[in-house]
């Protein structure tokens, strides 16, 4: 995830991260997320994914993500080294932590 690897604690701190985002760029102008776990511990600066649950981040701070008020209207992209069959798992998984 770029933001857990550009420094900015989405695990511990999403509101803050995104309160952040709004003041900089503006919440209004965030068409999509792109979601992924990462291989780097908090502000490595550098992009490498890893299965939701499999890195860093971890499967509940991503469902925290996914589940905001502030985001959960917008489109996601599993970027996951995955195969279509897998991505279909994690996706399965993910959908059945979200409400209905």
């Amino acid at each position: 995830c770029h933001v857990s690897d550009g420094g900015y604690d989405v695990t511990n701190h999403l509101d803050q991260v995104l309160e952040a985002f709004d003041r900089i760029i503006g919440l209004d102008r965030l068409k999509a997320v792109h979601v992924n776990d990462s291989m780097n511990p908090l502000g490595a600066r550098k992009d490498r994914h890893a299965l939701i649950g499999q890195g860093t981040i971890g499967t509940e701070a991503i469902v925290r993500i996914l589940r905001h008020p502030k985001l959960c209207l917008l489109p996601f992209v599993l970027e996951t080294p995955e195969d279509d069959a897998g991505h279909g798992a994690e996706i399965r998984m993910l959908r059945s932590r979200l409400p209905a």
